[in-house]
């Protein structure tokens, strides 16, 4: 869901085209701009605050928590000439959406990530799990120095200037390591966890299982795609969806 908040006419009138264009994706927040927005960034996943952009840093500053977890959070200028993306460029998609309320609203969208500015694929936009030290290794990239792509696994990637040898290192792979200094870990879905079990064996205990079994085996489990099983088991006790790893939920397939 997509807050929206505006603290004048000309905000409202802007707001409202967005509200109308995205009936199902928006949540318009009324009364006072700063309670709007509190309730607005605990309750959405992201916000367009029809607001100068100084406003809502001050305002969304004391709710910053993890870039991974905050939602994106765009501004539009009171002429709605811009579209700023001002946090949560890529984890919060406020990059992509400031593009998409710019094209709808007819404004310009403003977008200060620099791997995005520059055309370059952003480690932590890549749609796999990613560990280490995204921050250097794309600063890295950035700057031309030379990043080693350490491919343990085959899995298609989108074009890195990258080297068989560097000082900063790409790693991709499914096995249980910690990322070393300079070094990004990319975790591909590369491992289908087979299940077999008694029928109406607890879900919890089959998950642990297989918690055990892959740090046993040496292996990742933000690298499972899917738990497997056959089809009379899957019918019977076990979750539809296994949390292969901590706050993730994998398929389970029959």
């Amino acid at each position: 869901m997509i807050g929206l908040i505006s603290a004048t006419a000309a905000g409202a009138a802007a707001r409202d085209r967005l509200a109308a264009a995205w009936p199902d994706r928006t949540r318009v927040y009324e009364g006072p701009v700063g309670d709007a927005v509190r309730a607005a960034f605990a309750q959405c996943e992201q916000l367009v605050c029809f607001l100068a952009t100084g406003a809502v840093v001050r305002l969304v500053a004391p709710l910053l928590s993890d870039k991974a977890a905050d939602p994106g959070v765009v501004c539009v200028d009171e002429g709605g000439r811009f579209a700023v993306s001002l946090v949560g460029g890529h984890a919060g998609g406020a990059n992509e959406l400031a593009l998409d309320v710019g094209e709808l609203l007819g404004a310009e969208p403003v977008v200060t990530t620099a791997t995005d500015a520059v055309g370059l694929p952003g480690l932590d936009t890549l749609g796999l799990p990613v560990e280490g030290d995204v921050a250097g290794v794309s600063r890295a990239l950035l700057d031309g120095e030379v990043v080693a792509l350490r491919a343990e696994v085959a899995w298609p990637l989108p074009p890195l200037p990258v080297a068989a040898e560097g000082a900063y290192t790409v790693r991709l792979t499914d096995r249980l390591v910690e990322p070393a200094e300079g070094e990004v870990v990319l975790r591909p879905p590369s491992l289908v966890v087979g299940v077999g079990a008694s029928r109406g064996a607890p879900a919890e205990e089959v998950l642990a299982l297989v918690e055990d079994a892959l740090r046993e085996a040496g292996l990742s489990a933000a690298s499972v795609a899917e738990l497997a099983t056959v089809r009379r088991q899957g019918r019977g006790a076990g979750p539809r969806r296994g949390r292969a790893a901590a706050g993730r939920a994998v398929p389970l397939v029959t």
